[in-house]
């Protein structure tokens, strides 16, 4: 009768037991905290097994609760800061231009308006598209108010609204960071648990933060960014310090784009010295191409169009006096973009959009340099010279894929 009962006892333990032992902490004390996944199996009851499958994909509540308090207790304190070094900003326009967009269209342009009044014909006309120009001026003339956009062309006011660039600019640091660390793409509030409900602290666009640890919840990734502070991958775009690429020299300046991340760092040799936002192609046939190369040109100031469509489709884009413009590969370049503040995001036809203090910055760091003085609408070449600073574009997600 005892023995039945002891087989009975140990059939009922059997039938509520993990069938794998729930381990205290995930991994040993020197796993590395970024790691890519758990090295070991994390299981619900048998019972509970057979008649809820579906939650027991990964592993039972309590463990990730055991995974989750190893990293919080894995947090740094104090927390630390990023190693910056400040930047000194303009107080007023990050310009010397004054940037307008072309409204109402078409819209025609003069070479005076006493042309327009004695019914000449326009020196040029916008009619369709994402038309951008710099203005020199505004006149008056008979009671209307006319807009100087080069030396001998006027467009009425009316097609005229003047933008001001976006103030943004990224860091530059005085060494590597012991931690990963990104920008907040848009408003956004944190968790106290990956994928709990968003009731904690409220981040806003270009703020930055600071990744400690991570962590994967089904197809999603969060990031821990300080005491029950969990944000989900896709409301940041993170920097991570790269080693130099194959045939980058130790004493090599280099560039690194993440096209996944939509970010840029600039490196000399080992040692990240700068990083930011970019905004490279849309998806498709504008991607910015991977590859590793070479700036073989620069110029401070041109005008950018698009030469496979017509002014008169929608297509069509003219961008007048793009700053601080760095040609890598082909006609594909790093330049400044005042026409949008959407940088963390695809924008381009395949070039790398910067800030105007972004690029003002990278420009005077690269080489070939542009001598003092020099036209800012002169070319500075080293297409043959071959000893430009590198540039490595790659598109590269947070974690390799599982």
């Amino acid at each position: 009768m005892l023995c039945r009962k002891i087989i009975l006892l140990l059939v009922i333990l059997l039938g509520i037991a993990p069938a794998e032992a729930i381990l205290a902490a995930p991994g040993d004390e020197n796993a590395p905290l970024f790691a890519t996944h758990i090295e070991n199996a994390y299981l619900c009851t048998s019972r509970l097994t057979q008649r809820h499958p579906e939650q027991c994909l990964a592993f039972s509540p309590g463990a990730w609760m055991v995974h989750i308090e190893y990293l919080r207790a894995k947090l740094p304190d104090p927390l630390p800061e990023l190693p910056l070094e400040e930047l000194e900003k303009p107080e007023g326009a990050v310009s010397s231009y004054t940037f307008a967009y072309v409204n109402h269209l078409p819209a025609q342009s003069y070479a005076h308006p006493l042309e327009a009044e004695q019914g000449l014909p326009p020196q040029r006309t916008f009619y369709d598209g994402s038309n951008w120009v710099s203005i020199l001026g505004r006149v008056e003339h008979n009671g209307e108010a006319w807009y100087q956009i080069n030396a001998d062309e006027f467009v009425r006011a009316e097609h005229i609204a003047i933008v001001g660039p976006s103030r943004f600019q990224g860091v530059k640091l005085q060494a590597t960071p012991e931690y990963p660390f990104a920008w907040v793409l848009d408003t956004a509030q944190t968790s106290s648990l990956p994928g709990g409900p968003a009731e904690g602290r409220t981040y806003y666009r270009y703020e930055r933060v600071t990744i400690f640890a991570q962590d994967r919840l089904g197809e999603e990734l969060w990031y821990l960014l300080g005491p029950d502070q969990w944000l989900e991958q896709r409301n940041v775009a993170r920097v991570d310090v790269h080693p130099r690429p194959e045939g980058v020299q130790p004493d090599d300046k280099w560039i690194e784009v993440n096209t996944f991340e939509q970010t840029l760092a600039a490196y000399e040799g080992d040692q990240i010295v700068y990083a930011t936002l970019v905004s490279s192609g849309r998806p498709g046939e504008t991607w910015t191409p991977d590859g590793l190369t070479r700036i073989w040109g620069k110029i401070a100031s041109t005008p950018m169009t698009n030469p496979d469509d017509p002014p008169e489709t929608p297509e069509w884009y003219y961008l007048e006096s793009v700053e601080w413009t760095q040609y890598f590969f082909e006609a594909y370049a790093l330049h400044a973009a005042y026409w949008h503040d959407s940088f963390g995001f695809t924008r381009s036809h395949g070039c790398v959009n910067l800030t105007p203090l972004d690029s003002k910055w990278l420009f005077d760091w690269t080489t070939p340099h542009v001598a003092a003085g020099t036209d800012p609408g002169s070319y500075t070449y080293l297409r043959e010279a071959g000893n430009g600073t590198w540039v490595w574009i790659h598109k590269t997600p947070p974690l390799a894929e599982e």
